[in-house]
């Protein structure tokens, strides 16, 4: 693996495990390292033949901001060459020609992504997020922040450190994309919105061919 490139990080889970090397696969490019994220490990631990990195954490919904601090403390250590990180989905589908040339034109920037927002300080939403929670009782409440959520975003190697500092942060959060952006704003980060053609696909059959 060529250390000097952005690593893609690809967040799946094992309930998905033939989506995420589906999407290992399909998200091989010259231009960046792709590596593919579980939790559920007793170590930390990284597979080359199938590019997973494997976190002692929780592999569950509501540890996801745990779950993707440990990679992100990992790649910091492992490859501290790595000009970046671009986070994404396992269910996501890019136009990889030209998410490949954004990152090389704004791997600069400490923090943006293909979509933000700004959230108000609230209880996770019970209808929507929370139903995805193995742990039905928890009703955490989330920090105000301007984010980046969805599709995928870029976390520049300089802000890396500063995403360790914050490991208490992230273990004690449910919604990794806002706890990114808060930890971001707490020292006066904001992210841009960069468009990159993508889409969010089904799991069927389908996405794990293409």
């Amino acid at each position: 693996m060529d250390i000097t490139k952005p690593v893609l990080l690809i967040c799946g889970c094992n309930k998905y495990l033939e989506y995420l090397h589906a999407a290992i696969k399909r998200m091989q490019h010259p231009s960046w390292m792709v590596v593919g994220i579980l939790g559920g490990g007793k170590t930390t631990s990284f597979d080359e033949k199938t590019s997973i990195l494997t976190v002692a954490k929780p592999d569950v919904y509501e540890k996801l901001p745990a779950k993707l601090h440990a990679a992100y403390v990992w790649i910091l250590k492992t490859w501290p060459a790595c000009p970046g990180i671009f986070k994404t989905d396992e269910d996501i589908i890019f136009d990889k020609e030209c998410l490949a040339a954004t990152i090389h034109a704004n791997k600069q920037k400490m923090y943006w992504g293909l979509t933000k927002s700004m959230c108000h300080e609230a209880y996770v939403n019970v209808q929507i997020i929370a139903t995805r929670f193995v742990d039905k009782t928890l009703r955490p409440r989330h920090p105000q922040a301007v984010y980046c959520f969805g599709s995928g975003y870029w976390l520049n190697r300089d802000v890396l450190s500063l995403l360790e500092q914050a490991e208490q942060v992230y273990e004690v959060s449910s919604l990794e994309d806002v706890c990114t952006g808060y930890v971001m704003n707490s020292v006066c980060i904001f992210p841009d919105q960069i468009t990159v053609p993508c889409r969010e696909a089904p799991r069927n059959k389908e996405l794990l061919n293409i």
